[in-house]
């Protein structure tokens, strides 16, 4: 989720004031301290495993629900861009209480709403009354006392914004627990949610955390998962393994199998390709955008840079590709956020898949997004990564799950920006077991077998 800046904030609600392998860890924690990783390494599929449950709208959100989220330092976003249509949820025993809440890689704090709350509306309409779609959230107090005089807020480009408080709390999450962990509580929101969740937890870099004091200097703090591996005898790593969503394809009465995962300290249960591993190292947050002004050395968010991008038509009955491929080597930093739907490229590059479909996809401007008919025939598409090659799913370029109006259109799985920042999300992360090595600053990738 990407977040506008801390300013923008502030005038809002001034607004609003009235095949599974086993293998020994490479790395090895000593204290906090992070050996470095051997020129080979074996990542373990771990005990610490939350399912994810994956929830796709109804009646998705269009262009004008694409959020950003914002954070205090320099007017620097923490990404999240999601064309709300599909997401992925874990439920975080806080203190003694049940939270559902959506995964974001691409934001660092944990928030969730305090019953009760008051939802409010962008617009003003005395007919109808605001209903924000978050669930029950938190009840009564934290068991670790609230940080006085310290606010916490969040602006989105789309009007949407969170307020509240910061506390201390118990967070626990696949067995392992977070000691007297800084949360943020919200008490005043314009949102729209459908029920499923009542916050957010942010898996960034401490680096991306707020805390907006009077004076504004507060400093940063480790966010939950942090706070889990400093405490915890894991390795400093979380993985992720993002199942598409496919309830279309199930009967009824017998859901999907469950088989998306949050992995802490090692690897989710999941069937991958052990020969198809790629490394890269993780960007200082500097890299993301020049114009941010930052040259700090810091990391903050899970930025890369792709060896290469492949693409070219596919044959409509056989699916094979049809003469060479595209491979663009054009270097650009982006960012792998499980909490974007879409993947969000370069607008040449975009307009280029846009026409290797058969027929073309094409712009619906009642959308504003690209969507081509259901039937399509879909290109190929892959990110290189690390020497490796990574294809997109066909049901993942075409999205068979996110219609147009008439049914005859499904949406395109990526998206056309010039501006900063661009995105691998789940339709990218639906095809790998992603590693985030926060200990040594690297991402690492394998492919999924077929599922």
């Amino acid at each position: 989720m990407v977040s506008v800046a801390n300013f923008l904030t502030r005038a809002i609600l001034l607004a609003y004031s009235g095949s599974v392998t086993s293998a020994t860890p490479a790395n090895v924690l000593q204290g906090n301290i992070v050996k470095p990783r051997d020129a080979v390494f074996r990542d373990a599929v771990t005990t610490h495993v939350v399912p994810m449950r994956s929830h796709a709208l109804d009646h998705p959100q269009e262009p004008q629900a694409l959020r950003r989220r914002g954070n205090k330092r320099g007017n620097l976003p923490a990404n999240l861009t999601n064309v709300h249509d599909i997401y992925y949820i874990i439920d975080l025993l806080v203190g003694n209480q049940t939270i559902p809440v959506s995964v974001d890689t691409g934001s660092s704090d944990t928030w969730f709403v305090q019953q009760p709350y008051q939802c409010v509306s962008y617009f003003w309409d005395e007919g109808r009354k605001p209903d924000c779609g978050l669930g029950d959230g938190f009840k009564g107090n934290l068991s670790g006392g609230n940080i006085p005089d310290v606010l916490f807020g969040r602006a989105y480009t789309d009007g949407t914004f969170v307020q509240g408080y910061f506390g201390y709390e118990d967070v626990t999450i696949g067995g392992l627990t977070a000691h007297h962990q800084t949360l943020a509580i919200v008490n005043l929101t314009y949102w729209y949610g459908d029920g499923r969740v009542s916050g957010l937890l942010g898996l960034g870099y401490p680096y991306m955390t707020s805390l907006s004091g009077a004076m504004d200097s507060q400093p940063e703090y480790d966010p939950v998962f942090t706070t889990i591996w400093k405490s915890n005898p894991i390795a400093p790593i979380f993985s992720i393994a993002l199942s598409r969503d496919d309830n279309v394809n199930a009967t009824a009465g017998h859901p999907k199998d469950e088989t998306s995962f949050l992995a802490l300290g090692g690897l989710p249960p999941v069937k991958y390709d052990d020969a198809s591993w790629g490394r890269t190292p993780i960007q200082p947050i500097s890299a993301m955008i020049s114009s941010w002004g930052i040259d700090s050395a810091e990391h903050g968010l899970y930025i890369i840079s792709a060896d290469a991008y492949v693409y070219g038509r596919t044959d409509n009955v056989t699916g094979e590709v049809v003469g060479e491929l595209t491979r663009n080597t054009t270097q650009f930093p982006i960012l792998i956020d499980a909490g974007s739907t879409l993947s969000v490229i370069p607008k040449k590059m975009c307009e280029a898949i846009y026409a290797a479909f058969d027929p073309p996809a094409q712009y619906l401007s009642s959308t504003g997004l690209f969507y081509a008919p259901c039937n399509a025939t879909v290109p190929k598409f892959g990110v290189q990564i690390g020497g490796k090659t990574f294809y997109i799913a066909p049901q993942d370029l075409l999205r068979q799950n996110a219609r147009d109006h008439t049914g005859e259109f499904c949406r395109v799985g990526v998206t056309d920006s010039d501006s900063p920042p661009h995105v691998l999300g789940v339709t990218f992360l639906s095809n790998v077991v992603a590693v985030f090595d926060v200990g040594n600053h690297e991402m690492r990738f394998a492919a999924r077998n077929a599922y």
